[in-house]
């Protein structure tokens, strides 16, 4: 016979083997005892975690023989039947694969006839939400009123994208993630049956990379005995995967808590010399830090982990070294490395640098590196390291105001002046830095960006929608820093928005504009008496002109000029005085006029001796 893949050869064949989902085929072997079976059933959940394989020990156990306590006998003819593929009243159908309205009025023809060998029909669609709108339509008569000897059990991995016509007509069970204890368990079993020798901490590490998928635990699990035999220990499972060891983890981690540039370089070098895929090791050191913010937060990590005890010691020692910031900080630059690292032919560099910024946060001026900086120096202030806090608290309150405010310029210490207390307070830097006089024309390249402002945004709004409520005709004003967005005081939610996104709000704008300017956010009143009316601007063609010559550029203001001088230099004999009295149009002054000559007759010439 030839050969199957471990997750087929122990697929489930009765309800009991289904392992982590009691709450569901519980419920189905009571309907099936007390004769109360539904007509729709629709089965949810992710990957592996036994819909189809429930969907199957369902169509045989309503059709079975003999049942024994719910569950198929799987000995009786119709159970072989339907198990080795002979008796055609159970249907599986791929709805990636069939999704027209052609497959499913297929459906709907074959369902008028009766089952030939079995007291129920069948359907299993698997991946439904696949199917087209067309589709659903085409099916939901059928799956509200389908005949009594017809069911229709339905599978998806994408529940949302079902439409709530098909919700409504099926009995739902959503499928859990399996826990990894259960994963276990059903490995042990499976390891039994087939003679595999499998270490406990190869089967924790089985059961985490599983991720509550008992079929991608079992296909990790095949790939493993393929590459080192029936014995398998932790050691085998990373060689043969090519993942990193927790102890590369916690090294690096270590590193970072010490500030040692060096070690990460080491680690990194390590981890690529021995074969690994640094996007898996990069995975695992946020796993790694996700666990130790657990630690960090509640009472009792060791329910929430699934951990070796030595594990959980180390996880422990080194949260307790960590801040709360420190932990959150480390989680946004690697989380926003390992996306930027799908675009970069050399992911290492970026990796690189986002660990080396998480190790020295002063090299970072993201909110997240200056709260990272904040809780180091506190810490340092409550464990005594610090005795002088005059100095420290002065910087905490400067980086305090830089957070609040998003800017990353230093603060200079505010002097007061006793002579201008009358004066009107000036607007904050922070809002608005005011461009020099002589630099304020047509021509500044600020004021040609906020020139096209409708077309810059509308390019950042169509890269991240989320941004149109703060971009779109959104009134700007300019400063020497670049754009300012200027927002009323009602419109809350859109200048929170802005203030939540101002990182990529920045970035978006470097894209969409090809510059490097600032863009900064503020309500309108903050700084009315800073507006600038960029539109009104001259140009410094115009300002030259005006001083080194006397004629103007535009070729209208240099004819409204002149004009006076082009009458003057007309023939005044030219022009006739209107005189009223001598209007006089009758016949009668054509023929006193006995100079004018006769009107000529068509084609007739004065000779030359008339002339």
């Amino acid at each position: 016979m030839a050969h199957q893949a471990i997750y087929r050869k122990w697929r489930p064949t009765i309800f009991d083997d289904i392992v982590g989902q009691g709450h569901i085929t519980q419920t189905l072997k009571n309907q099936i005892l007390n004769g109360k079976i539904g007509h729709a059933y629709l089965f949810c959940g992710t990957r592996g975690t036994g819909k189809t394989s429930c969907a199957k020990v369902f169509s045989r156990a309503v059709n079975c023989l003999n049942p024994k306590d719910g569950n198929p006998c799987n000995e009786c003819d119709v159970c072989r039947g339907i198990m080795d593929g002979s008796i055609l009243d159970v249907k599986e159908i791929d709805a990636a694969s069939n999704n027209g309205v052609d497959n499913i009025r297929e459906i709907r023809d074959d369902v008028r006839y009766v089952s030939a060998n079995t007291k129920y029909t069948v359907y299993i669609i698997d991946e439904v939400h696949m199917l087209s709108s067309g589709a659903f339509n085409a099916l939901l008569k059928t799956l509200e009123e389908p005949p009594e000897y017809v069911i229709f059990i339905l599978a998806t991995t994408e529940a949302h994208k079902v439409p709530q016509t098909i919700l409504s007509r099926c009995q739902r069970f959503d499928f859990k993630r399996i826990k990894p204890s259960d994963i276990i368990l059903r490995m042990k079993e499976i390891a039994h049956g087939d003679g595999l020798n499998i270490s406990d901490d190869a089967y924790e590490l089985l059961a985490r990379l599983a991720d509550g998928s008992m079929r991608d635990g079992l296909s990790i699990l095949e790939r493993v005995v393929s590459s080192c035999g029936n014995k398998i220990t932790a050691e085998n499972i990373t060689d043969a995967l090519g993942i990193s060891a927790a102890e590369s983890v916690f090294k690096i981690t270590d590193c970072i808590i010490d500030n040692d540039i060096n070690g990460i370089i080491s680690v990194i070098d390590s981890v690529l010399s021995d074969g690994k895929d640094l996007k898996v090791f990069m995975d695992a050191l946020v796993r790694n830090f996700r666990d130790m913010l657990i630690c960090k937060v509640t009472d009792n990590p060791e329910n929430m982990l699934d951990a070796t005890a030595e594990d959980m010691v180390k996880l422990k020692s080194l949260a307790s070294k960590m801040t709360f910031e420190k932990i959150s900080h480390a989680a946004a630059v690697l989380s926003d490395a390992i996306a930027e690292a799908k675009w970069i032919k050399s992911p290492r560099l970026i990796y690189e640098l986002a660990l080396i910024k998480i190790s020295r946060p002063e090299y970072d001026a993201s909110p997240e590196a200056l709260l990272d900086r904040i809780s180091t120096l506190e810490s340092k202030v409550a464990n005594g390291a610090v005795t002088d806090t005059s100095s420290l608290t002065e910087r905490i309150n400067k980086l305090e105001d830089k957070i609040k405010n998003g800017v990353s310029a230093p603060l200079e210490p505010k002097k007061e002046d006793s002579t201008k207390q009358t004066e009107k307070p000036k607007t904050p830097p922070r809002l608005y830095r005011p461009i020099p006089g002589y630099e304020l024309n047509a021509e500044n390249p600020i004021v040609k960006t906020a020139k096209n402002w409708d077309n810059i945004s509308r390019t950042m709004s169509s890269g991240a929608a989320y941004l149109m409520p703060c971009l779109m005709n959104r009134p700007i004003t300019i400063d020497a820093d670049g754009i300012i967005l200027l927002f009323k005081r009602e419109e809350k939610g859109a200048y929170g928005i802005a203030s939540s996104f101002k990182e990529r709000l920045q970035k978006a704008f470097a894209r969409a504009s090809g510059t490097d300017y600032l863009i900064k956010i503020a309500y309108k009143d903050e700084i009315d008496d800073e507006l600038v009316d960029f539109w009104s601007l001259p140009s410094v063609n115009n300002e030259n002109s005006d001083n080194n010559s006397s004629e103007p550029s535009d070729p209208l203001d240099s004819l409204m000029k002149n004009f006076s001088q082009i009458v003057e230099d007309a023939d005044e004999s030219e022009f006739i005085e209107y005189d009223s009295s001598q209007d006089t149009f009758s016949q009668s002054s054509f023929e006193e006029d006995d100079d004018r000559e006769e009107f000529l007759e068509q084609n007739e010439l004065p000779s030359e001796e008339e002339n």
